[in-house]
This record gives C-alpha cells, structure tokens and sequence, in this order.
C-alpha cells in the first residue's frame, strides 16, 4: 500500500516536526501532514496486527495440509519408480494418487488466497456452515469431492506388503496441538475472567450457567489429547451439544 508522504513516515515525531521546520511550511500545512502520517502510521500498525492474526488463524490446517501433500508426494514417486520388485508401477493407484493430489493441491492455492485476501477461516467457515467449524483442512472438502478419490482409491488393487493410502484422513501434529491448546487456554483463562467478574457484579442464573459452562470448558481444555483437535474458541468444545451459552 502506498502512503502520502510515504518518506517521512520513518520519522519520529521530533525529526518530523524539524524536517518540516526546515522547509518553512506554513504551521497550518506542517500539522496537517502531522495529522496525515499519524493517521496512516495507525492504519499500518493495524494492518501488520491483522496480518498476523490473519496468518497465524491460518498457519495450524496450512501446516497439516503441508505434511498431507508431502507425505502423498513422496509415496507418489516411490510407487511411480516401479520399487518393490515390481516392473510396472500399478497406474490404478498412480491415478488415485493423482487425483488426490489434485485436490489437495486447489484446496491449498484456496487457504493461500484467503490469507492474501486477509479472509479468517473462521469467518468463511461460519459462512458457509462447515463440519466441526473449519478447524482441520479436511473439513473444507465437499463430499463430492472425497468419494470422488475414496472411488479412485477403491479400484486399485492392493499390492502385498503395501502401505495403502487413506485419504482425508483427520492427522493432527502433536506440537501443532500443544501450541493451539495453549493458545486456547489462555484465551479462555480471559474471558473466564471476564464472566467470574460479571457474575459477581450481576448474579443472575443465566451469568451463572455462563461462567459454569466456561470452568467445565478449562477442564475439557487440559483434558485435550496429542491427537484431538483444538477449537478456535472454548464454546467450539461443545460442538455436539448444542449452542452454548
């Protein structure tokens, strides 16, 4: 993005209020052009902030998408190198193998056009009413899309001592997820805060059943395995049990 003044935007507020001394603007033009940079300095430190939570909304199913496709990649070339013994790599699963990658390869062109676009998951999730509200990249795959490869990978015929591949298959990267858990607890530890404060100053019941519904989300919190998956927000935890509160 382009500013006005873009060379004087470096500048503290002292070496700005001399650099305009020196070329005798009139006071009138100089606070102007104070106000100007201010106003667009604040627009730029919002900016970066949004970008970084943008990217980092990101980063967790770009991460697991990553590892898919490379895991995927690499089985690709091992099997299409006829290893094995066998001389003629089996096209029926070169085929499926390709097709999935196919659609894992729109799917993270999509993720990597919404982070550009500064576009939440949570936000497109929401909108268009996904399972399990976004949070794996697998839930942003249409079911027609998933038989269409489960079909692929159905006609290939198993080879014997073979790994074979399951697709869309909800991994999760154990580091991957205590770092989304911590994240989620501290948020969480906030706005606990928050509710405790509310319902000691309002003690209503539904205050109350709020504030109860966040001590039973800190516990389910630390109760969270390597392998589940971890919401965006506490409320996510309760998922299956209708909205919360």
């Amino acid at each position: 993005m382009t500013y006005k003044y873009q060379h004087l935007m470096a500048l503290t507020p002292n070496q700005l209020h001399n650099a305009l001394m020196k070329r005798n603007a009139p006071p009138e033009m100089r606070e102007q052009i104070k106000a100007t940079i201010t106003a667009q300095k604040a627009a730029q430190k919002s900016m970066r902030a949004k970008v970084i939570k943008v990217h980092a909304e990101w980063r967790p199913m770009l991460e697991g998408l990553r590892m898919e496709r490379e895991s995927l990649r690499s089985m690709r070339n091992y099997r299409s190198s006829g290893s094995r013994g066998q001389l003629v790599p089996n096209q029926e699963e070169i085929t499926a193998l390709d097709g999935y990658a196919m659609v894992l390869d729109r799917l993270h062109s999509e993720f990597e056009l919404h982070k550009r676009n500064l576009v939440t998951p949570a936000v497109l999730a929401r909108e268009r009413g996904l399972p399990n509200k976004g949070i794996h990249w697998t839930d942003w795959i249409k079911d027609k899309f998933k038989e269409r490869v489960h079909g692929l990978f159905g006609q290939v015929t198993p080879r014997t001592g073979a790994k074979v591949k399951q697709p869309f298959v909800r991994k999760t990267d154990p580091k991957s997820t205590e770092k989304l858990k911590a994240r989620l607890h501290i948020r969480t530890l906030k706005e606990h805060g928050i509710a405790e404060q509310d319902y000691q100053l309002n003690p209503t019941e539904r205050s109350k059943a709020k504030l109860e519904k966040m001590n039973e989300a800190l516990r389910r919190i630390d109760r969270l395995s390597p392998t589940d998956p971890v919401p965006r927000t506490w409320s996510g935890l309760f998922t299956h049990e209708g909205e919360t509160i």
